[in-house]
């Protein structure tokens, strides 16, 4: 009987240290994140605060937490990866608070101080408008195909960038295209700056292969300075679109060590990311594009604000002007409006239950001419449209983007200051769409 009682008693002793409160405390404790020290805000100005902090080990990433009036009612901003944050689209003359959180898979930390900032009077404040930048993503699908080169050499004046459609990696990072020398030696003598595209077919598992394994993605880094080198570019624009939502970090860490490769040797790298009004990280098409990361690794960023409604799905704007506002209302909030390169369409869609097909501006006014259509304009969207039957008796619906359309566009980037337009494609556009473009940015 003693001795089942000394059992007893050493077992409901080890219970008691294994269950022990103060123990199970410290264990979650220690595995909670520490909260991020050091933070302070520089480089203000009437429209944008730069946050600053020092880095959290263990962690996944941050939270950025905004307040204003006062000291309360925060709101999550952004979700980051890095220890600095430019906050934009601010209003002059307001201050702001703000405090970090560090997460983990194991829950987020307490917050850091809250500090507090304001934002300069556009009073005391010399305004400088700076001049809008106006890229075209330019094709070559043959020998001999003049269609964006001849835009180019009508626009001259008006072109600042091309973007030549030349490259497609594969699973390795080897590359392929032809490249369109007549475009490269005009834009070489004519003060425009090309850079080499790079796409993956909208194939995500081409993307998987490539960025997951280091291997992979330093031969199509490299290759992409091997082919700007022999070819005259000035930097690279990365299109890899499709992209899995889980290969997020590994996409920016492709970004990161590009830009550490090509910039300390004068090249530019540039990016066209699919457009979004939040940072749904499991997005199936946008997840992948850490908006706030990538920034910090890029020189201009081209939002592809077009392609609302496409072949795929069903007719309607191309790129209606509240989508597109509210795509700027987001990218301004984690990307500095100086990189934001808003990409504007120069073509349209014409539906039908036989399919969908794709024209340039003027291929939609001559489809509308041709089947008695009568051009029509949606005022909530700002797009042209039209409607007709065919010879066979099928429906088509029409959408397209015109001089008028893109002019909205065009007030946007002069309203949230945004470096300029990217525009999909050379070739495709009309004399009304470029006269728009200089007349709203006074070139």
């Amino acid at each position: 009987m003693k001795k089942r009682n000394k059992l007893a008693l050493a077992a409901a002793l080890i219970f008691s240290l294994i269950m022990s409160p103060q123990t199970a405390l410290a264990k979650t404790s220690n595995a909670l994140p520490a909260a991020p020290s050091g933070l302070t805000a520089s480089n203000i100005s009437t429209s944008s605060i730069t946050l600053k902090w020092n880095s959290v080990s263990g962690i996944s990433g941050y939270y950025v937490y905004r307040a204003t009036p006062n000291d309360s009612n925060y709101t999550k901003i952004a979700t980051i990866t890095s220890t600095s944050y430019t906050n934009t689209g601010l209003t002059a003359n307001t201050q702001y608070w703000y405090f970090i959180k560090a997460y983990s898979r194991y829950g987020y930390s307490a917050d850091s101080t809250h500090i507090t900032a304001k934002t300069l009077s556009a009073a005391t404040t010399t305004t400088t408008t700076s001049k809008k930048q106006v890229l075209g993503f330019t094709t070559y699908y043959y020998s001999g195909d003049t269609s964006s080169y001849n835009s180019m050499t009508a626009n001259t004046s008006t072109i600042d960038e091309i973007a030549t459609q030349t490259y497609n990696t594969d699973s390795l990072g080897n590359i392929s295209g032809m490249v369109p020398t007549n475009q490269l030696t005009y834009a070489n003598s004519n003060g425009i700056k090309a850079y080499a595209m790079v796409q993956n077919n909208f194939d995500g598992n081409i993307a998987k292969s490539v960025l997951e394994s280091i291997t992979n993605r330093q031969a199509l880094e490299n290759n992409l300075l091997s082919a700007v080198k022999a070819n005259g570019y000035k930097g690279v624009n990365i299109d890899l679109e499709g992209v899995f939502y889980n290969d997020r970090s590994y996409y920016t860490t492709f970004v990161q060590e590009l830009y550490k490769l090509l910039k300390p040797l004068g090249y530019s790298v540039t990016l066209s990311v699919p457009a979004k009004t939040s940072d749904n990280t499991t997005d199936s098409w946008s997840g992948a594009y850490d908006y706030a990361a990538l920034s910090q690794y890029s020189d201009q960023i081209a939002i592809m604000t077009y392609d609302e409604h496409y072949p795929g799905g069903t007719a309607g704007p191309v790129a209606s002007i509240g989508w597109v506002q509210n795509v700027v209302k987001y990218a301004v909030t984690v990307i500095p409006s100086s990189k934001i390169m808003l990409g504007v369409a120069a073509y349209g869609y014409d539906w039908s239950s036989a399919g969908t097909k794709a024209y340039g501006i003027s291929g939609m006014y001559n489809l509308a001419a041709s089947n008695g259509a009568t051009v029509m304009w949606d005022d909530t969207s700002k797009s042209p449209y039209f409607n007709y039957t065919d010879s066979s008796g099928v429906s088509h619906s029409d959408w397209f983007e015109n001089s008028q359309s893109v002019g909205y566009k065009l007030d946007l980037v002069n309203s949230y200051n945004l470096n300029g337009i990217a525009i999909w494609r050379l070739g495709l556009e009309n004399t009304d769409y470029w006269t728009t473009i200089k007349t709203k940015f006074n070139r």
